[in-house]
């Protein structure tokens, strides 16, 4: 893939973020003026056992702004991207890039409230959901790889590698079972096997985190070591902002997102400064 087939996939991207931000925005407004917020818990909630802390109270307006702040910041992100890795050559950048598109998936589950979807459980949600667990093991997939495959054969293979991380990542979304019959605090339908799902996605992180330490120490990359913990933080406030109904969540969560999205790009940034 050349800079400039890169760079166009980059701008779609973009106007793809832009447009789930601006539809995510105007939901959250029209829900706020038409007070369509539900008024009881629509679901089981991911962690009931915090409701004794003041700001962990049940809120879905909490997740509602959760929902809304993940594409504003792909949007952000992708921006950021095309101004400053415009002329950069980079397998990390273009794989993060990819990330930061397909975290925008997550704006679809606010058609759950605005739609009052929460009270009966169809196709929608159900479609909503599995474009949410795609978006989640995607990332995931594409941070690991981001490090793996950076050799330089492997440049040019970058466009395949991502087509071929979307497809297993959508065929597993696909076949893991959902509770079509329930609905979760935070708008999504529940899974099945909760927590091996929840065990594989955590491996899958912390092997993408160990994966940039390892390639740093190994390859001489100071950068790696700042990327990975910028790539920690990164993870783990997209985590809290996914799981979000509460106050709590969606502050910390979205602290750490954006803090650990501007670790990681600053550090990839200043290693191919100097290339």
């Amino acid at each position: 893939m050349t800079i400039a087939t890169r760079n166009r996939f980059i701008r779609l991207a973009t106007l793809f973020s832009f447009a789930m931000a601006i539809a995510a925005l105007a939901s959250i407004v029209l829900m706020l003026l038409h007070h369509g917020l539900p008024e009881s818990l629509p679901g089981k909630r991911p962690f009931a056992a915090l409701e004794t802390l003041s700001l962990t109270h049940w809120s879905p307006l909490a997740t509602v702004a959760a929902i809304g702040v993940l594409p504003v910041f792909s949007l952000g992100c992708l921006l950021y991207i095309l101004f400053a890795f415009e002329k950069t050559q980079t397998v990390e950048i273009t794989f993060f890039a990819a990330c930061a598109c397909v975290i925008s998936l997550e704006a679809l589950r606010i058609f759950v409230p605005l739609y009052g979807l929460w009270t009966y459980a169809n196709f929608f949600t159900v479609a909503i959901s599995r474009a949410a667990l795609f978006a989640r093991i995607f990332i995931l997939l594409a941070l690991l790889a981001s490090v793996i495959l950076t050799t330089g054969e492997s440049i040019q293979q970058i466009g395949p590698n991502v087509f071929l991380l979307a497809f297993f990542s959508l065929s597993l979304a696909n076949v893991i079972p959902v509770n079509s019959g329930a609905m979760a605090s935070t708008f999504v339908t529940p899974i099945g096997f909760r927590g091996m799902v929840s065990a594989l996605l955590v491996i899958l992180a912390l092997l993408g985190i160990i994966s940039y330490l390892v390639q740093g120490k190994t390859r001489g990359i100071q950068e790696y070591g700042p990327a990975a913990m910028g790539l920690a933080s990164f993870l783990t406030g997209y985590a809290l902002l996914i799981l979000c109904d509460s106050w709590l969540f969606f502050f910390a969560g979205t602290a750490l997102l954006f803090l650990g999205a501007w670790r990681y790009l600053d550090s990839i940034h200043r290693y191919y400064l100097w290339q």
